[in-house]
């Protein structure tokens, strides 16, 4: 069985008509189990969208924190802050993680 970097030094060899030198040989690609594929979405994502912002790192490990301390996801707990200011803004609580 053939990999890439074989694949492509014979594409080379056969432009050129040398024989291309080669010290070491390519890495074999590590084969990554149970992977999602990349056009597939989770089951638990479908009809939802994605809202981020950025923050400093400190923000992200006190909500971290936060979610360790009360057995609860990251995403519960910003869904409770977002209906926090919904309501603080005359607005239906509606968020839900």
């Amino acid at each position: 069985m053939t990999n890439r970097f074989q694949a492509g030094l014979a594409g080379i060899k056969g432009n050129s008509g040398r024989t291309p030198t080669v010290t070491a040989p390519a890495p074999a690609e590590p084969e990554l189990p149970n992977v999602i594929p990349v056009a597939g979405t989770a089951p638990s994502r479908k009809g939802k969208v994605v809202i981020s912002a950025y923050f400093d790192p400190a923000v992200r490990q006190q909500l971290a924190i936060m979610a360790i301390k009360q057995d609860r996801s990251q995403a519960a707990l910003l869904a409770d802050a977002l209906n926090l200011l919904f309501e603080r803004h005359g607005e239906a609580p509606i968020a839900k993680a």
